[in-house]
């Protein structure tokens, strides 16, 4: 039986995101970023060709916004979705934002399931008690919904060191450890494997596997050795982990067979590769 592929991590950038990263010449290097070209893979119609060409059945477009753009953001990305065959949309808050229950209410009407955050950029830190209330307001809409919101947590650790962004709004391993155990209610997906560019030591001291935490895979076989990414997949299983490309930093057909040569080699299964591939994220999305 052909495997199923959802890309449950991918970005719809403008030029100008593009130009401040690859600007940064040491951080392309040291996160591995493939930006041959990219300037042709910046619209959905690009992602989509892609996506067909690799046989990936769907991909999680992820926005963030600062509290001033955010409700037209994911207004946007839901217009995205809605005229592109095979693209979903997540939704974007923001701690400061005036009216997360009314936004909360429009992006479960639009069937958004998932809320992308990134702190660095949004510029909040994520374990003061404004940031603690938005998630609280999270966890109780959750309990009215049938498929609650999940929550995806940018975890660049480097972001300080090459953007000049405020040391406390990075979300480290330890900071995303502590909403996971704080709020039980909500499922959180750390980007990245829990921690972009931060020491294996402090991943594998900080992140436990738990009930309502999930890893994606985007950008992190990069980064990490291949005994070190083998190592997470094991400790924190098939069921808990989400195959992602970080689109457009990343091509889909050699992700996916990094992907699945990583999993081979941590003695996954079919069944387990499946549910890494497609079956855990679509459970998130209800699909």
């Amino acid at each position: 039986m052909e495997m199923r592929i959802f890309d449950s991590h991918v970005h719809i950038f403008n030029s100008k995101i593009i130009g401040n990263v690859i600007r940064r010449t040491d951080l392309v290097r040291a996160l591995c970023l493939e930006i041959e070209n990219i300037e042709n893979r910046l619209r959905p119609s690009a992602l989509i060709e892609q996506l067909q060409e690799a046989k990936v059945i769907g991909a999680l477009m992820l926005p963030t916004a600062d509290v001033y753009k955010l409700a037209k953001v994911n207004r946007d990305c839901i217009d995205t979705a809605d005229r592109s065959p095979g693209l979903y949309a997540a939704g974007t808050l923001h701690p400061d934002f005036d009216d997360i229950e009314g936004e909360l209410s429009h992006l479960s009407r639009s069937s958004v399931r998932v809320i992308k955050l990134c702190s660095f950029s949004q510029k909040f830190s994520p374990g003061n008690s404004k940031t603690h209330k938005m998630f609280e307001r999270i966890q109780s809409f959750n309990g009215t919904q049938k498929i609650p919101f999940s929550v995806v947590l940018d975890t660049l650790t480097l972001a300080d060191r090459y953007f000049g962004t405020d040391p406390d709004h990075t979300t480290t391993p330890q900071a995303l450890m502590d909403l996971v155990r704080r709020f039980p209610g909500i499922k959180f997906i750390g980007a990245h494997m829990g921690g972009l560019g931060a020491p294996f030591e402090e991943l594998s001291r900080c992140l436990e596997p738990m009930p309502n935490f999930y890893l994606d895979t985007s950008n992190a076989a990069h980064t990490l050795t291949e005994g070190q990414f083998v190592q997470m997949l094991r400790r924190h299983g098939s069921e808990h982990i989400l195959f992602g490309t970080d689109w457009p930093w990343f091509l889909h057909k050699s992700e996916i067979g990094l992907i699945s040569d990583r999993m081979d080699a941590a003695g996954f299964t079919l069944a387990e590769k499946k549910a890494v591939f497609s079956g855990n994220i679509e459970a998130i999305l209800g699909i």
